[in-house]
């Protein structure tokens, strides 16, 4: 969990800076320097890109932690389902 908190952080940070980015690119475009503009705009979507490489993998993170979960409970029940079934015929 831990991680994938630390992963959305990262990405968080990183689309922040493209939008930075983006709003820069925007300035010099209107101030006439179009090479500048486009090597913001250029990295602004590399990082946008890396943003989304990082969601997608707390994505895998935490589906892969919801699996885990869902073994954990389904044992737990077939725990307590044998546990149930030895006290009913203790009972008998």
């Amino acid at each position: 969990m831990v991680q994938s908190r630390e992963t959305v952080k990262e990405a968080l940070a990183l689309e922040f800076e493209a939008s930075e980015g983006i709003e820069a690119a925007h300035s010099e475009h209107t101030r006439g320097e179009a090479a500048v503009s486009v090597g913001l705009l250029l990295d602004a979507i590399e990082k946008e890109r890396d943003s989304l490489d990082l969601l997608e993998q707390g994505v895998d993170t935490l589906r892969q932690s919801l699996e885990q979960r869902r073994r954990a409970i389904d044992q737990q029940l077939n725990i307590l389902n044998d546990l149930s079934r030895c006290f009913g015929k203790e009972g008998s």
